[in-house]
């Protein structure tokens, strides 16, 4: 696609998003759940098929739990979401991002945010199998890329010369859409559609980051790299269903 007409798609959506975000809502949604509804209506024109996109809880069969996620994209072709009446039970082993959703970012939003998508931390994800990379490798647990943080919002009160850099230690992308205030990225540039060295993907848990801030073609440059992390998590991650149930029983559920 030539690089005018995606650049074109991409700021009349980046339009479109900033004029609907600035709407005051009539109906019975929360200006926040609406925010989450518009940043999932975008996600669903970025991210692909094989990905579904949810909000509510991430779990391990060691029975932890993340505080409430408001919007989690994971892997559907592996892993069913468990479902309730309000609430959707995701399994670790599934989950490839966390987005937190603020109206305003200020301090204070900033610093529940983070405490939301590092929750995820403490999960555990284990596999039942073994997972063979493309040169007949195999990729042992520890070297599974963990799932990508994120934080997007409408705007925010923090000086605008702020830039992140230890929200950015464990979070990757923070995207304040308003158009005064830039895009920070976490970057590490590790390659890769099919990544099939071991030592490649270990060493993206480890090693010296940079942060890239951008300004203009925000949405555009969100959207490339949200894709560009989610090839190195495109592993078929077989999720070990014996560990739910021991969980299970030890819970004496």
């Amino acid at each position: 696609m030539p690089k005018k007409i995606l650049n074109d798609i991409f700021r009349s959506l980046e339009m479109s998003l900033n004029s609907d975000m600035n709407i005051r809502i009539e109906h019975n949604l929360e200006d926040g759940k609406y925010r989450e509804y518009l940043i999932k209506n975008i996600l669903n024109k970025i991210v692909p098929k094989k990905y579904s996109i949810t909000n509510g809880f991430i779990v391990d069969s060691d029975n932890n739990r993340t505080e409430e996620i408001d919007i989690i994209i994971y892997d559907s072709n592996y892993v069913p979401p468990f479902f309730d009446e309000t609430y959707t039970i995701v399994p670790i082993e599934s989950v490839v991002a966390v987005i937190q959703v603020k109206t305003t970012l200020t301090k204070e939003q900033l610093k529940k945010a983070m405490k939301n998508i590092n929750s995820i931390d403490k999960l555990n994800a284990k596999i039942g199998g073994k997972i063979i990379s493309a040169n007949g490798q195999e990729i042992i647990e520890k070297r599974r890329i963990k799932p990508y943080k994120i934080i997007v919002s409408k705007t925010s009160d923090i000086d605008k010369g702020y830039d992140f850099s230890e929200e950015l230690k464990s979070a990757d992308i923070i995207y304040i859409v308003d158009k005064n205030y830039k895009l920070f990225v976490k970057n590490k540039n590790v390659k890769g559609v099919v990544n099939t060295d071991l030592d490649e993907l270990s060493d993206y848990q480890t090693k010296e980051s940079t942060i890239e801030s951008y300004v203009d073609e925000k949405l555009l440059i969100f959207s490339l790299i949200l894709l560009d992390k989610l090839k190195l998590i495109n592993n078929s991650i077989i999720i070990n269903y014996q560990e739910y149930l021991k969980g299970g029983v030890n819970d004496g559920s």
